[in-house]
C-alpha cells in the first residue's frame, strides 16, 4: 500500500469516528431531551450538544470529500465555514 493510499485510509477513519462520535452525542443529547426539566433548565446547553454533533459531521464530510476545498463551501454551519473562511484566524 502505497503513502497516499495509507493516508487516504486513516482520512477514512477519521471520518468515521467522527461520525460515530456525532451519533453519540445526539443519543446523549435525545436522553437529556426525555427529561423536561433538564429542557428547561439547559436548553442552551443541550443545543450546544446538537452543535457539536453537526460540526463533527461536517468536519467527517469534508476528510471523505473528493475535493474538501469544494466542500468547504457547502458546510451548513456557518462558524465553522466561516473558520475555513479564514483558517488561520484566532477563534
Amino acid at each position: 500500500m502505497t503513502d497516499d493510499a495509507r493516508i487516504a485510509a486513516h482520512l477514512t477513519t477519521v471520518a468515521d469516528v467522527l461520525d460515530e462520535l456525532a451519533c453519540e452525542i445526539e443519543d446523549l443529547g435525545t436522553t437529556l431531551c426525555m427529561d423536561p426539566a433538564i429542557i428547561q433548565n439547559h436548553l442552551a446547553t443541550l443545543q450546544s450538544i446538537d452543535l457539536i454533533a453537526q460540526k463533527q459531521r461536517w468536519l467527517a464530510t469534508l476528510l471523505q470529500a473528493d475535493c474538501p476545498l469544494t466542500a468547504v463551501k457547502t458546510i451548513g454551519v456557518e462558524a465553522l465555514k466561516a473558520r475555513f473562511a479564514s483558517p488561520n484566524a484566532s477563534h
